[in-house]
C-alpha cells in the first residue's frame, strides 16, 4: 500500500482549533438550535473558471489524502480500484492517445476534457492538472467548504457522543456547503451517471471515445470492487467492508435505474447531429426504459407508470434539447420524491430484477405454461420445456377443414447454435477500447436486428406463432429468435434483450476473456499474451477464415426443418463474400472474394443442403399481425410487459405533438376490413392485441377524416 501523507503536529492543532471554533459558533451564534448562515448552493459552487474541463471546482479540491486522514480503510480500498490506478495507466493506453490526438489535447492530464471524468484536478501554479484518478471528491463534492464541517462532532465529542441537534446541524451545513452525503442516494449516485453516460458529444463523434457504460447498474457497481462501507471503523467498531442491506439495495436499484434514464435523456439533449453519439444515447434511453418499465410491473408505484408514459409520449430525437432536458429534470424530481417516501421494506418485488431475473408478475413459468405448439388440427398443445433441446414433435398431417391451419413440422428448439460454457456481458463492455468498431456497429444492420421483434412485424409474428413461440416472448433472451437476432446477457435470459447482434454474437461470450485479452503489446499480433489467453477462455479466433465462415453460417444458413416450415428464409442465397466486405471493422487485409466464397462453401457443404419441408400456415382467421412496440414513437424500442402492456401511443404530428381527439361529426367507417375471426387456437393475449389493433385503426381513421 502506498504511504499516505499525514499532517504534522502544527497542522493537526490548527484543524482542531478550527473545529472548536466551529462548535462554539453553533452554540453561541445560533442559541443552540438555529441554523447557521446559508452557504452557496451546490449549483453555484460548481460554476468556476475551469468548468469546461472539470465537474468540480478545482480550487476547492482537498485530495483523497485529506479524506484518508479519518477514512483510512476507505482510502485503502480506493487505492486498489480502477478509479485510483487509472491515474498512472489511463493516459498510456493507445486508445487514450488516439482520442487525445483526434481532439487536439496536448496533455491528457492538463487542460483537457479527460479531466472531467477520469481524474481529480487542482489548480497548481496557475495551471489545471490532475492530482489523482477518480477520488472521494469526484462523487462526494469538492471538500474545501465542508470537510471540517463534516468532521466536527462538537466540543470534546466524537461520533458516538455527538448530540442529535449538533448532528442535524452538521449534516445540514455539510450538505449546504456542497457535500454529497452517502445517505442521500440520488445526489451521490448522480455523480456516477454524470460520467458513465459520457457527457461530451465531440469526444464520441470526433475522438472515438466509447459511448458510455450501458451496462452500468448501481447496485452491482456499488457492491463490487469500489465498495467502502467501513463506517463502523470510525467508532472503533467493525472493520468489515459490509455490503448494503437488502432494503438499501432496493433503493439503490430504484434510484439508479431512474438516474440511468434521466442522464440518458440529458445525453440525448446534448446531441446536435445524427451520428454515433445520438444513436448511442437513443439506445441508452431505450434500454433504460426497458428497465424502468420492468420496475413498474414489479412494484405498484404510480410515479414509475407516469415516467413511462411521459417518455413514451416524448420525441427522443436530435433537436429536442429543451423538451428532453425538461423531461430529465422531471424524472430527477420524481426520483428524489420516491426516495423520500421509501425505506426499501415495501420494494421486495424488485429483488428478482436486482438478481437479473424477470419481475415476479411477468415470469413465464415453464412448468405451467410451456411453449405454444399448434398440433395437426390447428389446436394449441401445451408442452413442458425441461431443457434447451427438443421439446416435442408435431405431426406432419394437414390441418382440419374446419380450422384450415397447417402446422409446422419438426422439433421445437430453444437454440440453433451451440451454447457457450462462458458467460456473456453485453456489447457495451467492448466499446471502451474499440471506439471505432462501436461507431461502425451503430450504423450496421446488426445493431437493429432485434427491432423487427420489438416492432412486431407481421413476418416475425407469423413465424413465431407457427414455430410455437408466444408473441410476448419473442424478445426474451431465452427465445429461439434472440439466439440469432439479439445479444443475450447471461443471468438475464428471462428478460427482454437490449441489443441486436453484438460483439459476443461473433467473437464469443466474453466474461472470462474480456480482461485477459487486453494484455500485451499489439505489435506482437497473434503471439500477444492477451490474444493467446483469450482463445483459451472462449474467444473465437475470427482471424481464421473457416471460423468466420462457421460463425456467419450459424445464423445466415438455416437448416432447421421446423423454422423453415414456419416460413423463415433459409439463407441459401446468402453472399458471404459480399457481406464480409460490408461488415469489415478490422485493420488486417480482407481475403479475396474467391477465398471467402470457398471457405463459406466448405461450411455449407459440412452443414448439408437446406431440407425440403411443407410450408405451414396459420388457422383461418388467425391474425399474424402483432401490435406496434414503443420504438416507433420515442426510440425506446423495448416491448412492454405482457401483463402491463399499455396501448400504443396516440398518433403524433411531425413536430411531436399528440393529435387531438375530435368527435364533432360522424365518420364513414364502412370501408374498414372485416374483423378477423377468432378461433379456439388463439391465445387470449393475441385476441386482446387484435382488439387493440382495431381500436388503433378506428382512431387513425377518425383523426384522418376529421383533421382540418
Amino acid at each position: 500500500m502506498a504511504t499516505r501523507r499525514h499532517r504534522n503536529s502544527s497542522e493537526e492543532w490548527t484543524h482542531r482549533l478550527i473545529g472548536v471554533l466551529y462548535s462554539l459558533l453553533i452554540v453561541v451564534g445560533t442559541g443552540g438550535g438555529a441554523s447557521l448562515a446559508q452557504m452557496p448552493s451546490q449549483e453555484l459552487k460548481e460554476s468556476h473558471a475551469f468548468s469546461e474541463f472539470t465537474l468540480r471546482d478545482p480550487a476547492k479540491v482537498m485530495t483523497a489524502e485529506a479524506c484518508g486522514e479519518c477514512h483510512a480503510l476507505e482510502y485503502e480500498v480506493w487505492e486498489d480500484t480502477p478509479h485510483a490506478t487509472g491515474f498512472k495507466s489511463l493516459h498510456r493506453k493507445a486508445s487514450a492517445e488516439t482520442i487525445a490526438e483526434r481532439m487536439g489535447f496536448k496533455l491528457i492530464k492538463r487542460e483537457s476534457l479527460c479531466l472531467k471524468c477520469h481524474y481529480t484536478a487542482k489548480v497548481e501554479k496557475e495551471q489545471l492538472r490532475a492530482v489523482s484518478g477518480v477520488s472521494c471528491e469526484s462523487c462526494h463534492g469538492a471538500g474545501r467548504d465542508w470537510i471540517e464541517v463534516h468532521n466536527n462532532y462538537g466540543p470534546g465529542a466524537d461520533r458516538t457522543t455527538e448530540t442529535p441537534e449538533h448532528r442535524r446541524l452538521r449534516v445540514e451545513q455539510s450538505r449546504e456547503a456542497g457535500m454529497r452525503r452517502p445517505s442521500e442516494i440520488y445526489d451521490t449516485a448522480r455523480s456516477c451517471y454524470e460520467c458513465h453516460t459520457v457527457p461530451e458529444e465531440e469526444l464520441v463523434n470526433r475522438g472515438g471515445h466509447s459511448t458510455g457504460s450501458a451496462g452500468f447498474e448501481l447496485v452491482e457497481r456499488s457492491q463490487g470492487d469500489i465498495r467502502h462501507n467501513f463506517l463502523g471503523s470510525l467508532t472503533g467498531g467493525s472493520r468489515d467492508n459490509r455490503p448494503s442491506s437488502p432494503e438499501r439495495r432496493r433503493l439503490l436499484y430504484l434510484s439508479g435505474r431512474l438516474l440511468d434514464l434521466e442522464y440518458s435523456l440529458r445525453g440525448m439533449a446534448r446531441a446536435t447531429t445524427d451520428a454515433t453519439y445520438s444513436k448511442a444515447m437513443s439506445r441508452r434511453v431505450r434500454n433504460a426504459m426497458a428497465e424502468v418499465r420492468a420496475m413498474s410491473v414489479a412494484v405498484d408505484l404510480p410515479a414509475l407508470a407516469a415516467i413511462v408514459g411521459d417518455v413514451r409520449s416524448a420525441s427522443v430525437t436530435v433537436g429536442k434539447s429543451a423538451e428532453l432536458l425538461a423531461l430529465a429534470s422531471s424524472i430527477g424530481k420524481r426520483n428524489r420524491t420516491l426516495l423520500e417516501g421509501q425505506d426499501g421494506t415495501q420494494l421486495a418485488a424488485l429483488d428478482p430484477l436486482i438478481a437479473g431475473e424477470a419481475p415476479a408478475a411477468d415470469v413465464l413459468a415453464d412448468e405451467d405454461e410451456g411453449e405454444l405448439v399448434i398440433d395437426a388440427d390447428g389446436n394449441p398443445v401445451s408442452t413442458t420445456a425441461s431443457n434447451s433441446t427438443a421439446i416435442t414433435t408435431v405431426s406432419a398431417g394437414g390441418g382440419s377443414a374446419g380450422q384450415g391451419g397447417v402446422p409446422a413440422v419438426g422439433e421445437v428448439k430453444r437454440s440453433l447454435r451451440p451454447r457457450s460454457s462462458h458467460a456473456t456481458v453485453g456489447p457495451n463492455a467492448c466499446s471502451g477500447c474499440h471506439g471505432d468498431q462501436n461507431a461502425w456497429w451503430f450504423d450496421d444492420p446488426h445493431f437493429n436486428s432485434a427491432n423487427r421483434f420489438f416492432d412486431r412485424s407481421p413476418d416475425a409474428v407469423r413465424i413465431a406463432r407457427l414455430y410455437g413461440i408466444q408473441i410476448g416472448a419473442m424478445t426474451r433472451g431465452d427465445s429461439l429468435c434472440m439466439d440469432c437476432h439479439g445479444s443475450v446477457v447471461s443471468g438475464k435470459e428471462r428478460r427482454d434483450v437490449l441489443d441486436g447482434v453484438g460483439c459476443e454474437s461473433c467473437h464469443g461470450a466474453a466474461a472470462d476473456w474480456l480482461e485477459p485479452h487486453k494484455e500485451g503489446d499489439e505489435s506482437l499480433g497473434r503471439k500477444r499474451p492477451g490474444f493467446v489467453a483469450a482463445l483459451q477462455k472462449g474467444k473465437k479466433d475470427l482471424e481464421l477464415l473457416p471460423t468466420r465462415a462457421t460463425e456467419c453460417a450459424s445464423c445466415h444458413y438455416i437448416t432447421d426443418p421446423r423454422l423453415l416450415s414456419a416460413g423463415h428464409p433459409s439463407g441459401k442465397d446468402y453472399d458471404f463474400a459480399a457481406s464480409v466486405g460490408k461488415i469489415r471493422h478490422w485493420s488486417r487485409p480482407l481475403e479475396s472474394a474467391s477465398q471467402l466464397s470457398q471457405a463459406y462453401g466448405a461450411e455449407v457443404a459440412r452443414r448439408g443442403p437446406v431440407p425440403s419441408v411443407r410450408l405451414a400456415s396459420l388457422p383461418e382467421g388467425a391474425s399474424s399481425v402483432g401490435g406496434g412496440g414503443a420504438a416507433g414513437n420515442s426510440g425506446t424500442g423495448s416491448s412492454p410487459s405482457r401483463r402491463a402492456r399499455n396501448l400504443a401511443p396516440r398518433p403524433r404530428d411531425p413536430d411531436g405533438s399528440a393529435r387531438p381527439i375530435v368527435s364533432e361529426s360522424l365518420v364513414d367507417l364502412g370501408d374498414l376490413p372485416p374483423f378477423p375471426e377468432i378461433d379456439n387456437s388463439m391465445p387470449v393475449e393475441e385476441v386482446l392485441m387484435l382488439l387493440r389493433d382495431r381500436l388503433e385503426m378506428l382512431y387513425e381513421r377518425v383523426v384522418t377524416e376529421e383533421r382540418p
